[in-house]
């Protein structure tokens, strides 16, 4: 018999979600009810728990389909045909040019499903994340272009400026602005001049142009209080490190060193002595350096944090002076945020010392450490390095263009970091508002559909205590998911507002450059950027998210039109495998091991904080175990990197939140969709002979199809919370018996073992 779901009026789904399950069991059914009044009596549960364990139902009745559900109605009404739409032709040409049918699926599952996979290949229907956000970068690319003609109207100055960045390749290569630039905030200070005693001035303007050698910052909604918007300290960025990206890794900023020496080399004082130049070289490399060196990896964030990949700890103006006294925070806040008006605190950019004003600064330790190295070396050797790192960071790749092998692909780029919104919009209005809406809604279906599993597994996982069950299902409860398109987007006067700050001179690339600079650290003061409770993240970015402060997971527009082919008449396999896999990925993300914390905090609330007691965290412990060791016996290799035989273990201790997601992600949607489905699907063509179960593994598993060096691989491993991708394929597969069923594979191979690890 087919399972459909039964509808269930917003917001109370978790009622039922046990109920099929409940009515098969006497045992579970008395133990539940016992857990009910342990629950009542401990405080622990509201209304959504309790009325999960009083409302059960009467018969065993099929469920029904959801109205927008239409992979659910089609296979209730038996559909199990070959797919022959031409989107379905393509997702067929897709796999088969990917997949490895050479190898044996279950000796090594990502050989075999992306064996033949190149990253050159850009069909319409691709699974591939690679090839998605390539494919969506091009299509921006042309219509930053023009090439569709949406490059009227509001967007006219966007075009503009795209060209005014195209043209200024066929220039010559000219760092007089650069220089200039530097000039306009002292400039170089030479040896026997005085430098001034304090940094802070000159940290404030570089901010005001987007420029954080030191630090950054930004404004965003309150962790604790969301109707309000706090200041967020962060770690230093490189803003167009992504933008012009180096030939070469520089891992420890060796080649960011070399490029201030190349600029430092021009900028001296001419008359300046050889001997002389030698050493204040040597002198501003040793800052540069120095700064590299407490810049935290990836697993020094890991192990910085208690409770969290991030520590956000917020400081009102005093306690964060006393905390960090080498820069005046009132003086950069006052002058960063000028006339920006903050929840009517920050009037006039003034602010006084006993406001209770949440700084929130995401790693202490590395500003505590900032303050160290600050006291090491004169101001005057700070104040050149920092002016340096802003050129090396900001300006030098911008001016030269001839540093870049693409120039075109890094306009587009820069486009999109400087005009997010404007971009967004573009992006969007390529899609009627009322097929976004449709969209959202299938989406959401299969988001319901996968919280309904996670409670119905949540329900019979020995590892969980009652007390920390509740906590799991009353935080599955308030998730919410982020679906829907900002309809900002489509706001002409919106959009007609944020154009009219534009301005953009066709002869001047780097002055339009700069003036944008400013323009981007005055959020408030723009239309689009300043709606932060309203929208998220760039629409055209392939890569979900879960949002921590909100408890709310995102799927981003050019994601979900992604596999929108699959609801509308393709295989329901292909939508649960890919989407439906990352909904349920970032869902675990809700329960992370860093999200937990073991006593009760009244400032915290549900949507944050994992109240796990040291008893079930002890039994998860085991499994968590059960995963390293996997990890640790199967994948330590050797790799050649420049000739050399290199040793690569990657560190689980950072992989583990995203191994442990990873796992459970597969699980939960292959029982989504094999509840909904039967294991029945329709086929493509030319892939007639592999079963519904087996194309749901190898769709699941070309998602992360990719082309990667030795090199890549190692850095990977050093600075990566994500392992790379034939790991992350193989250890997701050996770790589900629904794989190895639909493979028939042995317990003697390898992608079967005879112990599975396991957590959600």
């Amino acid at each position: 018999m087919v399972h459909a779901e039964r509808s269930q009026p917003s917001g109370t789904w978790i009622c039922c979600v046990p109920c099929y399950w409940l009515r098969r069991s006497e045992a579970v059914h008395k133990a539940l009810l016992t857990f009910a009044m342990l629950l009542v009596t401990s405080l622990l549960v509201t209304s959504p728990v309790l009325f999960l364990i009083t409302t059960l139902p009467e018969g065993d009745q099929p469920r029904d389909c959801a109205p927008l559900d239409d992979a659910c109605i089609r296979e209730q009404n038996g559909l199990e045909d070959l797919c022959t739409t031409e989107a379905c032709h393509e997702a067929s040409r897709k796999m088969l040019a990917s997949m490895n049918r050479n190898v044996d699926p279950c000796t090594d599952f990502y050989r075999f499903a992306c064996g033949g996979y190149s990253d050159h290949e850009f069909l319409l229907s691709s699974s591939s994340f690679t090839i998605l956000q390539k494919q969506v970068d091009r299509k921006i690319q042309k219509l930053l272009g023009n090439e569709t003609g949406k490059m009227v109207g509001v967007f006219h100055k966007l075009g503009l400026f795209y060209s005014s960045c195209i043209e200024h390749k066929n220039k010559d290569v000219n760092f007089t602005q650069m220089y200039a630039i530097l000039e306009e905030f002292g400039g170089y200070i030479p040896p026997r001049n005085s430098a001034p005693s304090d940094i802070t001035p000159l940290v404030a303007n570089l901010l005001k142009i987007n420029g954080a050698p030191l630090f950054d910052f930004y404004l965003d909604v309150d962790l604790y209080n969301h109707s309000r918007m706090s200041i967020f300290l962060d770690l230093p960025s490189k803003h167009l490190a992504n933008t012009f990206p180096s030939q070469k890794q520089d891992t420890n900023g060796e080649i960011r060193c070399q490029m201030i020496e190349q600029i430092l080399q021009n900028f001296l004082p001419q008359n300046m002595g050889k001997r002389e130049r030698s050493y204040e070289t040597y002198l501003l490399m040793q800052f540069c350096l120095a700064l590299s060196k407490i810049y935290p990896r990836q697993k020094d964030l890991y192990d910085w944090v208690d409770v969290d990949q991030r520590v956000y700890v917020p400081y009102n103006l005093t306690y964060l002076q006393d905390s960090f006294s080498y820069i005046r925070w009132k003086t950069l806040l006052n002058f960063t945020l000028t006339e920006t008006d903050i929840n009517n605190k920050y009037n006039h950019g003034t602010m006084t010392d006993d406001q209770l004003i949440y700084v929130y600064i995401t790693a202490p330790r590395y500003f505590r450490s900032l303050g160290k190295l600050l006291n090491q070396f004169s101001k005057r050797i700070i104040y050149n390095s920092l002016l340096f790192l802003y050129a090396v960071d900001t300006l030098y790749d911008i001016v030269n263009v001839t540093a870049n092998d693409n120039w075109n692909n890094s306009c587009n780029k820069l486009t999109k970091v400087l005009f997010p919104e404007m971009v967004g919009a573009v992006y969007v209005q390529q899609y009627k508002p009322e097929y976004l809406e449709i969209l959202a809604g299938q989406v959401n279906h299969l988001f319901e559909r996968i919280k309904e599993t996670l409670a119905e597994r949540i329900l019979i996982k020995s590892w969980l205590d009652d007390h920390t069950r509740a906590q799991v299902l009353l935080k599955l409860a308030h998730l919410r998911g982020k679906f829907t398109v900002w309809s900002g987007f489509f706001n002409k006067t919106l959009l007609q507002k944020e154009a009219a700050e534009i301005i953009v001179e066709t002869d001047n690339f780097i002055k339009n450059v700069m003036r944008r600079f400013r323009q981007i650290r005055r959020p408030m003061d723009q239309v689009l950027r300043s709606n932060f409770k309203e929208r998220w993240r760039s629409p055209y970015a392939v890569n979900a998210y879960y949002e921590s402060s909100t408890n709310s997971i995102v799927i981003p527009l050019a994601m979900m039109t992604a596999v929108s082919w699959s609801w509308e008449g393709g295989p329901a396999y292909s939508a649960h495998a890919t989407l439906g896999s990352v909904i349920a990925h970032e869902i675990l993300h809700a329960f992370d091991l860093h999200r937990r914390r073991y006593n009760s905090d009244p400032i915290l609330n549900v949507n944050n904080w994992l109240r796990i007691t040291p008893k079930s965290w002890n039994q998860l412990e085991a499994r968590i175990e059960c995963i390293a060791k996997l990890y640790a016996r199967r994948f330590w290799r050797k790799i050649q990197y420049y000739g050399d035989e290199v040793d690569v273990q990657f560190d689980w201790n950072v992989t583990k939140n995203e191994n442990v997601a990873d796992i459970g992600a597969i699980q939960i949607s292959y029982q989504t969709w094999h509840t909904l489905t039967n294991g029945r699907d329709r086929t493509l063509p030319l892939l007639e002979a592999l079963r519904p179960s087996q194309m749901f593994f190898i769709s699941a598993a070309q998602t992360y199809c990719t082309n990667t060096s030795a090199d890549s691989n190692l850095i990977s491993s050093e600075h990566n919370y994500h392992i790379p991708s034939p790991e992350r394929v193989n250890v997701v597969m050996m770790n589900s018996l629904s794989f190895a069923e639909a493979f028939r594979c042995s317990t003697s191979t390898r992608m079967n073992p005879p112990n599975k690890c396991s957590t959600w």
